[in-house]
């Protein structure tokens, strides 16, 4: 479950999402395919983008690389989705593992997952 924390966790919001956050979800639903199509498209995946959660750390994992002072990336779940456990807790993984291996490079990555009524 995603909890509110510092140190490699992702910070959640029950509160409107700011116009810069990424929505996971599309059409309602939350799920493995909104949350890797949504990735794609913010952080412009290249075509041959495996469409799967290992494909996408290793492409997030270049972004990582080229940041050079602290990052907050804002994600939103839009409002009352239909919503897939399963792959909101693989996202979640995906952004601490990021989270961690920024810390490692001495780069600080916050990531916020707003909830939206």
């Amino acid at each position: 479950m995603i909890k509110q924390a510092n140190n490699n966790q992702i910070i959640l919001q029950h509160a409107i999402a700011p116009a810069n956050a990424i929505c996971l979800a599309q059409d309602g639903k939350l799920n493995k395919q909104s949350i890797l199509t949504c990735l794609q498209k913010h952080f412009s995946f290249p075509d041959y983008f495996g469409g799967n959660f290992d494909a996408a750390y290793d492409l997030l994992l270049d972004i990582v690389d080229t940041l050079t002072a602290p990052t907050l990336w804002r994600f939103c779940t839009g409002s009352q989705p239909t919503t897939d456990s399963d792959a909101l807790a693989s996202w979640q993984q995906l952004m601490q593992d990021l989270m961690h291996y920024a810390d490692s490079k001495g780069v600080k990555l916050q990531v916020e997952l707003f909830i939206e009524p």
